[in-house]
């Protein structure tokens, strides 16, 4: 083997042998009883009760070993003074009990004997002495000893200084322009225990340039923190020399405690320097000094203008039609009184929806926002002003769901309202998303025709899924002005998306999504069949998209506007008597009749009277020139009478009575009218001459044919 690789051979050997952890018997284990806070210059006695505990190791005594070792110091001083025990060398402690002795040898090192008469002997070697500034800790040299060595510190952090207090402050209160409030809240702390005393002093300043002044006699409180919790901590409040910017809070009512403590002082009033003039706004700082504080400089006030912040947490974004989702928003106050106690304010939410019984407080007083509802709505919301504080800028937190219906798209935004604000106060809260795109080609009809095909509608997701499977859409004329118009028929396609169940009844066109769509899906609706009676107005009519699956809400739909014109009256295939041109067959004792050539069946058939009079029933009879069901109107006057809406005139016949009335004028007939089984029937002739249309009766074939040419 080659004379280099035998020496990386060993190398490596060398390096797994170091690699390896090496284990030692641990002689006693050392830790400090306590950890205690402390700032420089502060000593350690008994009353601290700060010591190192040492455990010796059961297998490493015997009944009579006597180990010595040394201590030394970091950033820590021993005082010899208090080491020394009756009837000993100043500086040399003695333990009776455990036999430990400590000799002080300087400031910085200790030799300490321990006789171990107990295999696994405990004891406490105490510390006493001064902290310096930096890390203190005691070191344990426990070489050719029973103890381990190592080192152990005083405290939990770093010793920079000697102050043993530190002041802060709390959030920042507002106060108006006329300078009267509160300060934020003041916490003074303890670095150290018994820091703070009876009789401490903290002195409170505001610069001399303020325009503000503290204000005596209101109530300051005072809350005990960490080890003074629960004590009844008192300041007693005055200026200093009658000095109006300085205030002196004397400390009473403190019991001594062995853990660090703190106090927060409440309610701390400012008033105007002079009350005749208005205070500048901006920040308020005050210094807060006291024996063995660190210098604190404090932001504890804004002065502002009198008015009121509007903010929502997070803006929102809500789909058509579906889920909603809740916003958080703050009403605050800029400075006190900013909101009139006896002038409401009001929120109405514009491009979207409240929904009901969502509405949470989650900051300010019981009651002080409700909910205003109309036919199961929320129309808005009202602030009871009167609810507020007198002594603080109010600050009002609240949340609630909001939903946006099918139609609705964009912008969504609270508006506040108030006498007292000199305009509305506008926010944003969230935009609503559209879930579907609906266009429409319109369709023109005519009053009083059948049959009449056109118009186009496209239903387009604007994302992926936005149809869900198993919901439906329903395509009707808006429901409040659907007399008289009928849609019969329609052709339904679906692109990138699955339906089924495509039915038209009642005036609907309804069909169900069957399948979601992985790319946005487009449903086209052509070929819409509608039918017309002269009841029909001339004007523009709405169609309305709706159903499960286009919003949550039964009676939420997308209006197309104007989709149906209805324009003049069908004229073209009328004759001057107003009626539509067509040839109508009735046979006596049969159901079948003939319109035109195409055979129709009827509920009752055309009989001969005792006067041997041949009786055709009215209602289909009418039908065959374009008169239809809701052109016939029956009512129980008089037994039964029957009203007719035939072209240019307005006909009226009445159970058992042989006189009619046309446009007004009575005509007598040679046979009274009789009703049976729910239909009106009058003789051949007496119909003919009542349309104003031609009659010819066979007589061979039980015939009456009715033509209007």
């Amino acid at each position: 083997m080659k004379l280099r690789q035998k020496l990386a051979m060993v190398l490596a050997a060398a390096m797994v042998v170091t690699a390896v952890p090496v284990t030692t018997m641990a002689k006693s284990t050392n830790e400090m009883n306590k950890v205690v806070s402390i700032v420089e210059g502060t000593i350690l006695d008994a009353t601290k009760g700060v010591a190192l505990d040492m455990q010796f190791d059961a297998n490493q005594t015997t009944q009579d070993t006597t180990t010595t070792f040394f201590l030394k110091t970091e950033d820590f001083e021993f005082d010899k003074d208090a080491y020394t025990t009756a009837n000993q060398t100043t500086g040399v402690y003695v333990d009776a009990t455990t036999g430990l002795k400590v000799e002080i040898l300087s400031k910085t090192e200790a030799k300490v004997t321990v006789p171990v008469k107990v295999a696994g002997n405990k004891v406490s070697i105490p510390v006493y002495g001064k902290v310096l500034k930096g890390n203190p800790a005691i070191v344990v040299d426990g070489e050719d000893s029973l103890a381990t060595s190592g080192k152990y510190a005083l405290t939990g952090s770093e010793v920079v200084t000697d102050k043993a207090l530190v002041a802060t402050a709390g959030s920042a209160k507002n106060i108006s322009v006329d300078g009267e409030g509160q300060i934020a809240d003041i916490t003074v702390e303890e670095k150290t225990a018994g820091a703070l005393k009876n009789g401490s002093v903290i002195t409170v300043s505001l610069p001399n340039s303020s325009d503000l002044d503290f204000k005596l006699g209101s109530d300051i409180k005072v809350e005990g923190l960490r080890g003074l919790a629960g004590q009844d901590v008192k300041v007693k409040a005055q200026y200093r020399d009658n000095d109006k910017k300085v205030l002196e809070l004397t400390v009473e009512g403190i019991t001594s405690s062995a853990s660090r403590g703190g106090i927060k002082i409440k309610g701390i009033e400012v008033q105007a320097e002079n009350p005749r003039y208005e205070v500048k706004t901006g920040e308020v700082k005050v210094a807060v000094k006291a024996d063995k504080m660190e210098d604190a400089k404090l932001v504890v006030a804004n002065v502002a203008d009198f008015g009121v912040k509007l903010n929502v947490e997070e803006e929102v974004e809500v789909v058509a039609g579906k889920d909603g989702k809740t916003v958080k928003v703050t009403l605050e106050e800029n400075a006190i009184a900013s909101l009139n106690k006896r002038q409401d304010v009001y929120f109405e939410l514009e491009g979207a929806n409240i929904v009901k019984d969502t509405l949470k407080v989650t900051e300010g007083a019981e009651g002080i926002l409700t909910q205003e509802t109309e036919k199961d709505e929320v129309t808005g919301l009202t602030l009871d002003t009167a609810k507020l504080s007198d002594t603080k800028a109010n600050k009002v937190v609240f949340e609630f769901e909001v939903e946006g219906k099918a139609s609705q798209t964009g912008d969504v935004v609270l508006v506040a309202s108030s006498r007292n604000f000199e305009k509305d106060i506008e926010l944003k809260v969230g935009t609503v998303k559209e879930a579907v795109k609906v266009e429409a080609e319109a369709m023109t009809v005519k009053v009083g025709l059948k049959g009449q095909k056109g118009g186009k509608v496209v239903i387009t997701e604007t994302e992926a899924e936005m149809l869900p499977r198993g919901k439906e859409i329903v395509v009707e004329v808006a429901k409040d002005k659907a007399n008289g118009i009928h849609v019969v028929d329609a052709k339904v396609e679906a692109k990138d998306v699955q339906i089924k169940n495509v039915k038209v009844k009642d005036g609907k066109i309804t069909f169900t999504i069957d399948r979601t769509s992985n790319e946005a899906g487009t449903i086209t609706i052509t070929d819409i069949k509608v039918d017309t009676d002269r009841t029909v107005p001339e004007g523009s009519f709405d169609l309305t998209i709706g159903g499960s699956a286009i919003s949550k809400h039964a009676d939420d739909v997308i209006t197309a506007e104007d989709f149906l014109v209805v324009g003049t009256p069908n004229t073209e295939d009328n004759t001057s008597n107003g009626l539509k041109k067509g040839t109508g067959i009735f046979k006596v004792g049969e159901r079948k009749y003939t319109v035109n050539g195409e055979v129709k069946e009827m509920d009752a058939a055309p009989y001969v009277a005792k006067s041997n009079r041949v009786m055709v029933p009215v209602k289909y009879v009418s039908d065959v020139f374009g008169v239809n069901g809701k052109d016939v109107l029956f009512s129980k006057e008089n037994g039964g009478t029957i009203t007719i809406f035939a072209g240019s005139r307005v006909l009226q016949v009445v159970n058992g009575s042989n006189i009619a009335l046309v446009n007004g004028v009575k005509v007598p007939m040679d046979e009274k009218v009789t009703i049976i089984d729910g239909r009106t029937y009058v003789p051949v002739g007496e119909m003919a001459r009542l349309l104003n249309v031609e009659v010819e009766w066979s007589n061979e074939t039980k015939t009456a044919t009715f033509t209007n040419r």
